[in-house]
């Protein structure tokens, strides 16, 4: 599979989440995803104070200024986060913008639970908007619960949210009800990127040696070119 050269969505900061734990290894996968064509990457590690609570944006700076010192020359990097929608997300977006970690355009990555919707997604949403940000929902394919309200991402995209496509979704590893939403998001032309997602070596493996069923294909390839 063919990697995008912008890259939006990884988890390649090593020693901060559960992506890379070392920088060697990160390293490897970072020279090797230049080798097949990754231009630009945009650091995002997880922001869950529910799984991670000792991570704070000041310590993921920290980090990234470290680790940008023994980065390749020609990769272009910047440090953005993963933000999980939990309650009070959408406050501290009222009330602290300025703290966040986001991408050079104002975009923001934002996730949901793989078990069940933020129930505040949407004013997390307006709150991201009138502050001056473009929120990107990071995989919505991988949200299952979903399968059964497709429509509601027609209203997510109204509202100004943008949606990223991982790339191992569409070998369809996530299920049928997975694949159901790719191929609404897909036939309706939503998806803003497709990024890599990506946590290990192997996980790069599997997507450079995985191939995108046919009936996924349409559009694909201008999302990951584009």
């Amino acid at each position: 599979m063919k990697l995008s050269s912008y890259e939006i969505h990884c988890h390649l900061l090593p020693g901060v989440d559960d992506g890379f734990r070392d920088e060697s290894s990160s390293l490897k996968a970072i020279g090797r995803m230049m080798e097949e064509g990754t231009r630009s990457i945009v650091f995002t590690p997880h922001m869950n104070p529910d799984v991670y609570p000792d991570t704070t944006e000041a310590l993921l700076q920290d980090t990234y200024a470290s680790f940008r010192e023994k980065l390749p020359s020609g990769l272009e990097t910047h440090l953005a986060a993963e933000y999980m929608v939990v309650n009070g997300f959408d406050d501290r977006v009222a009330e602290h913008p300025e703290s966040l970690l986001v991408f050079p355009d104002n975009s923001i990555l934002v996730e949901m639970s793989y078990y069940f919707r933020s129930q505040n997604l949407e004013s997390t949403i307006f709150n991201l908007n009138m502050a001056g940000f473009h929120p990107i929902l990071a995989h919505p394919e991988r949200y299952l619960y979903m399968a059964d309200c497709l429509k509601d991402f027609d209203k997510i995209a109204d509202m100004g949210c943008r949606f990223q496509m991982n790339l191992m979704s569409l070998t369809g590893k996530y299920g049928k009800d997975s694949i159901r939403i790719l191929k609404y998001l897909l036939g309706k032309g939503m998806y803003s990127f497709a990024a890599t997602d990506l946590h290990s070596n192997p996980q790069l493996d599997s997507i450079l040696a995985a191939k995108v069923p046919l009936l996924l294909r349409r559009g694909v390839r201008a999302l990951i070119e584009g």
